[in-house]
């Protein structure tokens, strides 16, 4: 299944459609590490922070059994799911340009428990190694048991659609371009361990 990437009306890019990159979603999704995930119980919206592991058209998010985020998304609510990784804080001349660089994806899905003690086996081993990259069950670390495994959910958002946006380059005010304008300065913060 092909997942629509900035073609909806949830998912256009209206502000700055230049920055538009459908075709780095999934690597931005693979880089991240943080999911901001909102969803709506009884009218009023949530918003909390994931770690989370990506594959094959599929947002990772695992909690308790008694998290009343997986009750509320457990049975397929809608959901929506952020994630941003900041490469850089860009310093403008000009007060109004001072901006960021940055990767970002929004994902529209609903989730689905992944019941199947093998399948969250193996979604947690990937995902370890994605975090703590060389590290590998029964060798760094004890493999989770059954009881483990049965002691955490393992939601599957599937995604419907998403957009993905960037943002590079120096600042891009009035003044930016002009070598010592006003004696003011410049410049780009690099985030540590990101590439501007």
């Amino acid at each position: 299944m092909t997942i629509p990437i900035n073609d909806g009306p949830r998912t256009r890019i209206r502000r700055h459609p230049e920055r538009a990159v459908p075709e780095q979603a999934e690597e931005f999704l693979r880089a991240g590490r943080i999911a901001h995930v909102a969803y709506i119980v009884d009218g009023q919206p949530r918003l909390l922070p994931f770690l989370y592991f990506y594959e094959d058209g599929a947002l990772y998010l695992h909690a308790v059994p008694a998290s009343a985020t997986i009750k509320a998304l457990r049975d397929g609510a809608p959901v929506c799911a952020s994630v941003t990784i900041l490469d850089g804080l860009v310093a403008s001349r000009d007060a109004k340009s001072h901006s960021a660089n940055y990767r970002s994806v929004v994902v529209y899905g609903r989730g689905e428990v992944v019941t199947d003690l093998e399948e969250k086996r193996r979604v947690f081993e990937r995902m370890t190694e994605r975090f703590f990259p060389g590290r590998a069950a029964g060798r760094d670390y004890e493999h989770a048991s059954v009881k483990d495994l049965r002691g955490v959910e393992l939601l599957a958002v599937r995604i419907e659609e998403m957009s993905a946006k960037m943002r590079t380059g120096p600042a891009l005010g009035a003044h930016d371009a002009e070598d010592g304008y006003g004696g003011y300065s410049t410049f780009v913060l690099a985030a540590p361990g990101t590439h501007i």
